[in-house]
Order: structure tokens, then C-alpha cells, then sequence
């Protein structure tokens, strides 16, 4: 029922500090949506001499945020991106408070830092700076001036992520053209195709080397990307044959496993293939007939009451909520009275570009295919010409955020914290069950329901990420990320055990364990890098509190209580948690901590005040959203 990217408001009670926004890269712009058409150079790459690419390289890897970052590959792409910037002297690079886009790379001259109006230093040389927008575009931390003319090297990092997608969008493109020229697959649709793809995995084999040797099982599809192999037979009665980009074998596994009559050999210098194991594909899909044939995306949950509902039949009572992509209104049914719900607005014309299209319908498929107490429920969506809804099941005792920040110390007693932890370790526990990742924990996402209990709301970073398989996009608010997305490194569930920990120190002490007073993004990045261990717990959280936590975020994903074999259940059985009766919990049973007190069912009193937004939105007949 929240939005992303909340405004700060004057509430008629008190003046709350700035809700943290959701951070979503690569294919974001600076106002937070996806730069389909930035207006970047042509040029993919800027010549440079191997002096200067040398200096660049040393640079960047001698900055500790950068080497943890950037990869090899990604780093020669960036360096291969880089234009050199002639500044003037009393140039402004960098300007405090102004969002950032740009990595720079000094090459001569002099520059003074200030913050805040005042000089904190001078440089000489080569430095970076504006490390964090290779992640994300931020706010600028400081003010960087050219005391002296110089030349800086410059990287627009909304171009180099424009660039590594589309090299990515273009390699896929390419693939789905193999996969059609498959007798088996080709009849498949494009969208089939395309996820299909997505499960094929990289395998480079060496000159020499054996893909597949005569007599065994074949269970294993591949598609020839680079290089080529020889294919013979044991008695060499049948000519002696070879696989070259863009051909394929095994492609009978999707009906069932054989036993191969070829021998297939890397020729030199090594052959690349994209393969996809029988049992992969049956993973992801009953059968070839399930692929060609059967539903791609669940339809989820519809309450069929209110099936035949219209969305005339609404009536706005008062807005709840305010974010970059519309708003969040209580709505009664002007037929059925009792009917409250809050409608989640989102203006279609700034839903441009197929990556934010697909996270929409992708919010829109996992938020109505769950059915728990701990998650807020979306009943239904509707569509006009200017918005996109979500009929969502209304939470009037507000957010957590806010219930957090009413409390007299700012923070939660210890049985208050585990009842609320406990509620998200529930709700995650159901959605890790559906294969769903989470991935954007921290208060502000999370509704108090009239009961005093919690749910997860806002799926928008959502996605659906089956045990043993990762994702790679940059998701989540800075200071709840894990070490392995700053790392660009693959994830998994282990997110979310990751921002659990930074949850429960949060709830016990009113801020996350990784925040600095200047909210300064690349600080909180070096702090999570840097680890738990070098973090400062109050003497209010107790020692099993503070081992839980530190269990919870470790650097290593693998190494995280709850991504063990036993998974989930061994954060419910740690001592800190050993009072709570889960099954109670699970049941609603447990008498909550803060009582929410209502009036009616439309009382508001725990949400902040909102004026009545009077912009005219435009209009967009696009008909991209007509299954909404």
C-alpha cells in the first residue's frame, strides 16, 4: 500500500524525517524511471592511449568501493566508455545536493571539496569521484570545484548501463534466433522463447575437451554461440561432421532422455555453448507441451467478490499516501458501505519502457498470487487512460515507519521488536515457499493491520527466484542492501535474510546499524562492505539480539543463518526468539504489543496528512497494459 520515493511532508502532528527510497539499476534515470531514449553519445568507445587506460585502471582499483564493484569485463567496458572533460578554472564538477549521473576520473589539474560551504580539501592529480553512480544516479555529497584547469575523465553511467543491457537485450535477441531455428522449440512464442532463454547457462569447453561422448546419456540441450566441434562416430562409418555458432543438439531431451550415437569434441581454440539440462527445463516447465502451450504467467488470486466490481463504483475518502509514480487512496464502495479498500494509483504515461512495463505486471502477478495473513492483499487491478490501480486490502493502523517514530524512544522494546520481527519472518518464510524473493524490507513497506499485526506490502522489487538460481539487478534501499548486490554479484534469498538483520536492529534501536547522519549512500555502501563486525550495538540490544543480527549479515550469502539446510526454521529456533510461540503467532492469537484503536473503518488518524493532488495528468492510450 506504500509507494516508493515519498516526498517530505508537514504532518498536522509532527514533522517526520525523510522516508528512504528504493533504489532500482540498472535502466533508471534520474527521476527514477527508465532512461529507454537518454541522450547519450553515439561513440561506444572513446580512443585512449595504454598509458592513459593504465592510469584510469589503477585508479579505479586502487578506490576500495570501485574494486569491490566493478569486475574484470565491466571494468575494461567502463574504461572503454570514459571521454575526456576540459575544465575551466572555477568549473563546478560536482555540486552538494544535485543528483548525480557521472563517474569522474581526475587527470591534472587542482579541485576543492567543500561541504556544506566549507573547504574540507584539495586535490591534486588523479582521484574519483561520484563512485556510487555506477549503481544508482544519487544526490552529490559534496561540491567539487577546478581551483586550475585540468582535464577529467568522464563516464555517464546511465549510458554504460544503457550499454551493458542492451549488449545483453541484443546477445538474448540473438538466442531467441537460435531457439527458433529448433524444430522442437521453434513453435514456441516469443514470450516462451524469452523465458527459456533466461534459463540457458554459459559453458566454455577448451580444444579437445569432450561435450558429449557416444553410448552415454544425453540429457543436456546446447546451442553453439562461438567455436566449433567435430561430430563422429565410434566406427567412423558416418563422415566426420561440425557443430558451428549457431547449431544444436540434444534437442530431443525436452521429450525425454536417449542415449547419444555421436561423440561431439571441442575443436581449438574451445568451442562456447548455451546449455539447458533436461532437469532445468522440467523445473521451470511440466513438459514440451507446458512450454508451447500452457500458462506463462499465473493469473494469481482474485477474490471472486468483487469480480464484477467497476471502478466507478469507488468513492475517495482521503489520501493515504504520495509517491513518485501516483498515489495510494482510501476508497469506500458506494454500493456495499462496509466496503474500505486502499487503490494504489500509477500514472501510465510514466510507465515508459518495457523494463518498468514487466515490473508492473510482475508487482501486479506476485502481490495477487499470495494468500497470507502476513502479506497485504491485492484483490483486483483496473486500467483507465490515465492510471494503472491496485485494489489493496486496507491496513489502518498506518505504516511502520511511522508507528516506530511515535514511539517515545524512537524505538521498540525488546518483546515488541520480536513480535514484529516475528510477523516478517512469517511473511518471508510464505513468500521464500512461493519462490518469491522480496527484496525491499524496511519499515516503510511494511502495513499495521486494525489487529496490531504486520504485513509486507509494495512488491515492486519483487521477484520470483526459484532455490538454487540468483538474480543480478541492483534492487532495494541503500541502507538495507547486502554486500553482494554492491558487488554486482549474483543473489538470492539471502537478501532478505540480510535485511531481516538490519530490521530487527533497526526496530531495537530506532536506526539501521549501516546509516550516517549525511546520508551519504557511497558511506553506507563502504560501511556494509566493511561488515557487522565493525558496527556499534547500543547496550539496549541484548546478546542473543546482537548474535541473531550478526548471523543474519554475514558477508557471504551461504554463511547467513537461514540459507542453511534448514533454512528458515533455524532463525525461529534461535534463543532470541525462544518466548515467542510461533504457531500462535501464525494463528493471530498473540495479544500484540501497541494496540491500534479505530473509531470506524475509515478512520485515518494513523497516517500522515496529505493535500488533495489537483495535477491533470496526462493521458496514455497505449494498450500495452489491456490485460491489466
Amino acid at each position: 500500500m506504500t509507494l516508493k520515493n515519498f516526498r517530505k511532508i508537514q504532518t498536522n502532528r509532527t514533522k517526520f524525517k525523510q522516508r528512504r527510497s528504493g533504489l532500482l539499476s540498472p535502466l533508471v534515470g534520474n527521476n527514477g524511471s527508465y532512461d529507454e531514449n537518454s541522450n547519450v553519445r553515439t561513440n561506444e568507445k572513446t580512443e585512449k592511449s595504454k598509458d592513459e587506460e593504465i592510469s584510469i585502471y589503477q585508479t579505479l582499483v586502487n578506490n576500495e568501493f570501485l574494486r569491490n564493484v566493478l569486475t574484470g569485463s565491466s571494468l575494461q567496458k567502463l574504461i572503454d566508455c570514459m571521454h575526456i572533460k576540459h575544465m575551466k578554472q572555477g568549473e563546478i564538477l560536482l555540486e552538494q545536493g544535485k543528483i548525480n549521473s557521472y563517474l569522474y576520473v581526475t587527470k591534472s589539474g587542482t579541485y576543492e571539496i567543500s561541504e556544506n560551504g566549507k573547504q574540507t580539501g584539495k586535490v591534486h592529480g588523479v582521484r574519483t569521484f561520484g563512485e556510487v553512480a555506477v549503481l544508482h544516479s544519487a544526490k552529490a555529497a559534496q561540491t567539487v570545484k577546478a581551483l586550475t584547469e585540468g582535464k577529467v575523465w568522464v563516464l555517464d553511467c546511465l549510458y554504460y548501463k544503457n550499454l551493458t543491457v542492451n549488449s545483453h537485450i541484443e546477445n538474448r535477441d540473438k538466442i531467441i534466433e537460435f531457439l527458433k531455428d529448433v524444430p522442437t522449440l521453434g513453435r514456441a512464442s516469443d514470450a516462451r522463447l524469452y523465458r527459456l532463454c533466461d534459463i540457458l547457462e554459459e559453458k566454455f569447453y577448451p580444444s579437445n575437451s569432450l561435450l558429449v561422448k557416444e553410448g552415454d546419456i544425453v540429457d543436456c540441450f546446447l546451442i553453439v554461440t562461438s567455436g566449433s566441434a567435430t561430430i563422429s562416430t565410434r566406427d567412423r562409418i558416418q563422415k566426420v561432421e561440425k557443430l558451428s555458432r549457431g547449431c544444436f543438439f540434444g534437442d530431443y531431451i525436452f521429450l525425454k532422455e536417449t542415449i547419444s550415437l555421436y561423440t561431439i569434441v571441442a575443436e581449438a581454440p574451445g568451442v562456447e555453448c548455451l546449455l539447458l539440462s533436461r532437469r532445468h527445463f522440467l523445473d521451470h516447465f511440466n513438459d514440451l507441451e507446458d512450454f508451447l502451450h500452457g500458462k506463462l504467467h499465473s493469473a494469481g488470486f482474485q477474490n471472486e467478490k468483487y469480480n464484477e466490481m467497476k471502478l466507478k463504483d469507488l468513492k475517495k475518502l482521503k489520501t493515504l499516501g504520495v509517491g513518485g509514480f501516483g498515489r495510494v487512496d482510501l476508497v469506500q464502495n458506494r454500493r456495499h458501505k462496509d466496503d474500505i479498500f486502499a487503490l494504489k494509483l500509477m500514472k501510465k504515461y510514466e510507465i515508459n519502457g518495457q523494463p518498468q512495463i514487466d515490473q508492473v505486471f510482475n508487482e501486479k502477478d506476485l502481490q495477487m498470487a499470495c494468500d497470507s495473513d502476513f502479506v497485504v492483499r491485492l484483490y483486483r487491478t483496473f486500467r483507465d487512460t490515465k492510471f494503472l490501480y491496485f485494489l489493496l486490502e486496507p491496513c489502518l493502523g498506518g505504516d511502520l515507519w511511522n508507528l516506530l517514530r511515535r514511539q517515545r524512544r524512537k524505538c521498540f522494546d525488546t518483546d515488541a521488536a520480536k513480535f514484529y520481527a516475528g510477523c516478517i519472518i512469517e511473511a518471508l518464510d510464505y513468500l521464500h515457499s512461493k519462490d518469491i524473493i522480496y527484496r525491499d524490507l524496511k519499515p516503510e513497506n511494511v502495513m499495521v493491520s486494525e489487529t496490531g499485526y504486520l504485513k509486507l506490502t509494495d512488491f515492486g522489487f519483487a521477484k520470483k527466484i526459484p532455490i538454487n538460481e540468483t538474480s543480478f539487478s541492483f534492487v532495494g534501499t541503500a541502507e538495507y542492501v547486502s554486500p553482494e548486490l554492491i558487488k554486482n554479484l549474483p543473489h538470492d534469498r539471502g537478501v532478505d535474510y540480510w535485511a531481516l538483520g538490519v530490521f530487527i536492529f533497526e526496530l531495537l534501536v530506532g536506526k539501521s546499524p549501516f546509516r550516517n547522519d549525511m546520508h551519504n549512500d557511497l558511506k553506507t555502501y563502504k560501511a556494509i562492505l566493511k561488515g557487522i563486525d565493525f558496527v556499534t550495538f547500543p547496550f539496549i540490544v541484548s546478546p542473543r539480539a546482537r548474535n541473531l543480527i550478526k548471523k543474519l549479515c554475514r558477508p557471504l550469502s551461504i554463511d547467513r543463518i537461514g540459507c542453511q539446510k534448514n533454512g528458515i526454521k533455524d532463525i525461529k529456533i534461535h534463543p532470541w526468539f525462544s518466548k515467542l510461540d510461533w504457531e500462535k503467532l501464525r494463528n493471530l492469537e498473540i495479544e500484540p504489543p501497541i494496540r491500534i484503536s479505530l473509531n470506524s473503518k475509515t478512520d485515518t488518524r494513523y497516517f500522515e496528512t496529505f493535500q488533495d493532488d489537483k495535477e491533470d495528468v496526462q493521458d496514455d492510450f497505449s494498450t500495452w497494459d489491456k490485460h491489466f
